[in-house]
């Protein structure tokens, strides 16, 4: 997403003060595809469900509306550092059992003492406008970026759009019934957040190598299809994501 014109304009994510804590270089080196395709998306396949009902909608309802007439929950949240760390250990938990080396890779990025996954998201969603302690942003942000992904998109991505994404990323939350207190919520931010980071970052490290580039952008095309997504087939508009 959420790159909103800062990728494209200048290859470099982070502001100097997020720099200061681990360059951008640094980071971008401890990822490699191997370390995506080891990641899955924190949500249930309903809610990506959800976002490909609304993009195939063809009632005169635009796919952002169609997510704010839905059942209105508070998606903002106030994350903790100890939250935060726990996140991080989860992930790193999880892939160990699949891949050590990807595994140690995040760990060694983003783990206790390395460059803070919330304030790199912080930085990726400035220039939108958007809260970043929100879920519906983190949602909104992790699905842009493999929208960007898939399809090769460097720039051209607005603001608005941005918006349109969130408030379509806010109805997909609201319909999930768990998401019923203040803890859960900020949970599942705050794992939407760290995959979009991983993501980013994943994609950033590929971008100096075509063929390396080629191959992640088609794992990341296969891992939200099997999610039930397929970006190949939506675009994204003021509206949201529609169908192309």
């Amino acid at each position: 997403m959420i790159l909103w014109g800062c990728m494209a304009a200048s290859g470099v994510l982070m502001a100097p003060r997020v720099q200061a804590q681990q360059s951008v270089d640094l980071i971008m080196d401890n990822f490699t595809s191997s370390v995506l395709s080891q990641t899955t998306v924190l949500l249930n396949n309903n809610a990506i469900e959800a976002s490909m009902r609304n993009a195939r909608s063809k009632s005169g309802k635009s796919a952002a509306a169609a997510g704010a007439s839905a059942r209105k929950v508070n998606l903002a949240y106030t994350p903790s550092a100890a939250l935060q760390q726990q996140t991080v250990q989860n992930l790193v938990a999880k892939m160990q059992s699949k891949n050590t080396q990807a595994a140690q890779a995040v760990n060694n990025a983003l783990g206790s003492g390395k460059a803070s996954y919330g304030q790199l998201f912080t930085e990726l969603v400035r220039e939108s406008g958007l809260p970043a302690n929100n879920a519906a942003t983190a949602l909104a942000a992790y699905l842009e970026i493999g929208y960007m992904i898939v399809n090769n998109v460097q720039n051209g991505i607005t603001p608005a759009m941005d918006r349109a994404l969130q408030q379509q990323s806010d109805g997909i939350l609201s319909q999930n019934r768990s998401l019923t207190s203040p803890t859960t919520i900020a949970k599942l931010g705050e794992e939407l957040k760290l995959q979009a980071i991983v993501l980013y970052l994943g994609w950033q490290s590929t971008l100096k190598n075509p063929v390396q580039l080629l191959q992640f952008r088609s794992g990341i095309a296969q891992q939200f299809r099997a999610m039930g997504l397929d970006m190949s087939k939506v675009k994204l508009t003021v509206n949201g994501f529609e169908k192309r």
